[in-house]
């Protein structure tokens, strides 16, 4: 199936086609988009996110009702500037939108961009769209707020995501993406799959931190076995990963600790509550939780990470991302195999230095539990399960 970008008025005023977008199409979409910029006397990112900028910059002879219902016409004014026609790079950066297409130089702060493009689609559907964005972002579909976010963050690449509900035909859709200071940029796409929501992983995790030797955290520690390391090797990653841990046994310096992921994903709150001494740079923190599926299935699982991150499923590494960066909520995604009952699920997070954090979540609906040590066994069949904590989900 195949798209075409037009930039709408109050008709199609042209038609450029573009490469056709498959399944994966939220490995993004880059126009050409339509392109608007607005300055801001002070107060972008998230203070921005409602205000209407193109009104203000217009005198409200343009408003973003106006735009977003019918569209905007390439080199036609508002304020300051035209509506710019130009492809977004694969790294996000408005920025180099803006100062290669001319509209304005240099680093730019307090600043609002649009952007228009037109998604065709040869059926209705309800799909899922995913974005990211350095500062806020807000988007329209055929003149509806579908989504915002009022937020002064870095970029990350999907950081967001939602349903939409796409017409036959040609879909216009509208991004509005503030800039506080520092970065500016955004990462829009669209995936022809029905929307499952995302359900953080944040209750009953088993916590275990492992100092690691000066300038060896982050990804120079993503396969090294920190916790044979810090017991002389009478507790490893692969038996923990396999057989799990319990509630107040020590590795090293610290106990097993029973706490709930911060909804954040600030691993620092699990160290002060472990009451670990000195710095946290080079610093490994471990986490164990039993996710419990009433049958076998393949199911999604998401994370982001500060900075390396290790995944493994009933034993078995299932992903790894050795990486020092900044953490955004969703920065990995992969398939893993649920079998009926307990699973056990282990992830290693190893910081450098600086952040220090996780997000975990699945495209599924299942339960999650602390199970110690020795309690791994499937339930029988029929059997009721009785301890689980409900998943608790950033809906």
């Amino acid at each position: 199936m195949f798209r075409k970008l037009c930039i709408i008025g109050l008709v199609c005023l042209m038609s450029l086609s573009v490469m056709t977008l498959t399944a994966n199409a939220q490995e993004q979409i880059l126009g050409p988009w339509l392109w608007m910029i607005v300055k801001l006397d002070g107060g972008g990112g998230a203070a921005a996110t409602d205000i209407d900028s193109l009104a203000d910059a217009s005198n409200d002879k343009v408003t973003e009702e106006m735009v977003a219902k019918n569209g905007a016409k390439e080199g036609d004014e508002v304020g300051d500037y035209e509506w710019t026609l130009a492809e977004l790079p694969a790294n996000g950066d408005i920025n180099t939108v803006v100062n290669e297409t001319g509209m304005a130089e240099g680093a730019l702060d307090h600043i609002t961009s649009y952007a228009l493009y037109t998604y065709k689609s040869d059926k209705a559907q309800k799909v899922t769209m995913k974005t990211g964005s350095d500062d806020s972002i807000k988007v329209w579909l055929n003149g509806k707020v579908v989504f915002k976010n009022a937020v002064n963050r870095g970029r990350g690449m999907w950081q967001d995501e939602f349903g939409i509900s796409l017409k036959q035909g040609d879909n216009l859709i509208m991004v509005k993406v503030s800039e506080a200071g520092g970065g500016w940029g955004m990462h829009v796409g669209i995936s022809e799959t029905p929307f499952v929501p995302i359900e953080d992983i944040l209750t009953d995790w088993l916590w275990m931190i492992v100092k690691e030797p000066g300038n060896q955290g982050g990804a120079a520690a993503t396969d090294v076995d920190s916790l044979a390391a810090a017991s002389k090797d009478k507790v490893t990653e692969k038996k923990v990963a396999r057989d799990a841990a319990t509630e107040g046994d020590e590795v090293g310096d610290y106990e097993w600790t029973l706490a709930d992921l911060p909804q954040n994903g600030n691993l620092d709150e699990i160290a002060n509550l472990m009451k670990v001494q000195g710095g946290l740079d080079d610093i490994t923190a471990y986490g164990l939780v039993t996710l419990i599926a009433d049958e076998a299935q393949e199911v999604q699982m998401l994370t982001g990470s500060d900075d390396s991150i290790k995944v493994w499923l009933n034993g078995e590494v299932v992903f790894k991302n050795a990486v020092n960066r900044g953490r955004s909520r969703w920065q990995d995604e992969f398939t893993i195999k649920l079998k009926r009952g307990k699973n056990l699920l282990m992830v290693k997070v190893s910081d450098r230095g600086g952040g220090w954090g996780m997000h975990v979540g699945v495209r599924s609906e299942v339960e999650t539990a602390y199970t110690p040590a020795g309690g791994l066994s499937v339930e029988a069949a029929g059997k009721f399960i009785t301890t689980w904590g409900k998943l608790k989900g950033a809906k």
